[in-house]
């Protein structure tokens, strides 16, 4: 961090050492809270602190500056940033309530706080007065206190070969139809991942483009396709409600940020078997958990008929992890690939995962990759450590094994 964030500018942000390298005597998170070297408590930023709006685009420029994923502004601590993976406080005064209610009313409109105090959370999007830095803003109640999370959002779309993806998954935007999923735990990059192959489709095919998220994280602009981006709540209602809409408004392709309920999941496999491309996003650990996720969504009574939809419509299972490298610097995507065969088809009909498994093993003809095996090329090219692997990996011994570390693993 450089100094232009010192105290003298901004009373409410103290002399910078740089937030990578805790400093002496700096923050530091122990039983009793966040404390400040010495003393047993930190100095209060006050209640008025966001009333100067300074002070939160210059938080927004360190995050900027930083390279960090978020930023939280949680009362009883001073802001804190997420740096690879990490949480690293910025050498602020604590803030109280006051102070993170009037970031979040500094960023909201009238309408959106009352949304806020109604819900008790919130998603929405917010671009720093420049124009240069967006982020998407999450904000929501504990103890009774405000809590908002900035997670910075890349100003453009990656290339695909950028990702760190499967080679396979390259090939993905150029399905006519069915449903592709992708998934992972949050802040894996799915999101980032889906608008990517969004700007495949728009930058090669001539497509009615129609996505429905919460919030809008990735703005984009026609280029051959026309793309229709509509944001939950301030364009439409809900997920379902966009997607029994979208069906009539003449799409090719049709985005969900999220497949959250059973109404959402019912219609993108409608949408998906009536002949559209339609993508989405799920919270499942890995490619052969998430048929079974999607399936425990509906009633018992519902879920052979709909195992038998899923194999008729899934064309491929996108799923992603961020590990840190071996160097602690980055983070690296570790992705697995499924793509649904006529052969995996028949499994999913039959409700065998370990069959499913194994087509994944083998399927790298297929373009297919497991996360054993993604993480198996990373430890040997370097990029992970071996114990990385080992610890992430689905069976640890055959990961242990091809890495040479099996007697490690015995020990």
């Amino acid at each position: 961090m450089s100094g232009a964030y010192a105290a003298d500018q901004n009373p409410y942000l103290r002399q910078p050492s740089g937030v990578n390298q805790a400093p002496p005597g700096g923050w530091t998170q122990g039983g009793e809270g966040w404390q400040d070297g010495g003393h047993a408590e930190a100095p209060a930023a006050g209640p008025n602190a966001f009333t100067n709006t300074n002070l939160m685009n210059q938080l927004l420029e360190i995050a900027e500056a930083e390279n960090a994923s978020d930023l939280h502004l949680v009362a009883g601590a001073p802001p804190v940033l997420r740096i690879n993976g990490r949480l690293v406080p910025v050498e602020a005064k604590v803030l109280t309530p006051e102070d993170t209610e009037a970031a979040l009313r500094g960023i909201l409109s009238d309408r959106e706080m009352e949304r806020f105090y109604q819900h008790r959370a919130l998603d929405c999007t917010h671009t720093t007065p420049d124009g240069k830095g967006r982020f998407r803003v999450s904000a929501y109640v504990q103890r009774g206190a405000v809590s908002v999370v900035y997670r910075r959002i890349p100003s453009d779309v990656k290339p695909i070969h950028s990702l760190g993806l499967p080679p396979g998954a390259t090939k993905l935007y150029a399905m006519n139809d069915g449903l592709i999923l992708c998934v992972g735990p949050t802040g894996c990059g799915k999101s980032t991942t889906l608008a990517t192959i969004i700007d495949q489709i728009n930058s090669e095919f001539n497509d009615n483009i129609i996505t429905v998220e919460d919030p809008i994280e990735f703005v984009h602009r026609h280029k051959r396709s026309l793309v229709n981006q509509r944001e939950l709540y301030s364009d439409v209602n809900s997920f379902a409600e966009a997607l029994h809409f979208a069906l009539r408004e003449d799409p090719d392709v049709i985005m969900v940020g999220e497949m959250r309920d059973i109404e959402t999941m019912r219609t993108a496999i409608t949408a998906a078997e009536t002949g559209h491309l339609v993508l989405s996003t799920l919270h499942a650990i890995d490619s052969i958990s998430t048929i079974d996720r999607i399936c425990a969504m509906f009633p018992a009574e519902e879920q052979d008929y709909v195992r038998l939809q899923i194999s008729m419509v899934l064309r491929a299972v996108i799923a992603q992890r961020l590990l840190p490298t071996k160097n602690e610097e980055k983070r690296v995507m570790c992705a697995e690939l499924l793509i649904v065969t006529p052969a995996v088809a028949n499994m999913i009909r039959q409700a065998q995962p370990a069959l499913i498994y194994q087509a994944l093993e083998t399927g790298a003809q297929h373009g297919m990759m497991s996360f054993d095996k993604c993480l198996i090329g990373l430890a040997k090219k370097g990029v992970l450590d071996p114990d990385t692997a080992i610890r992430n990996a689905r069976h640890t011994k055959a990961v242990a094994e091809a890495l040479g570390r099996a007697a490690v693993l015995k020990a």
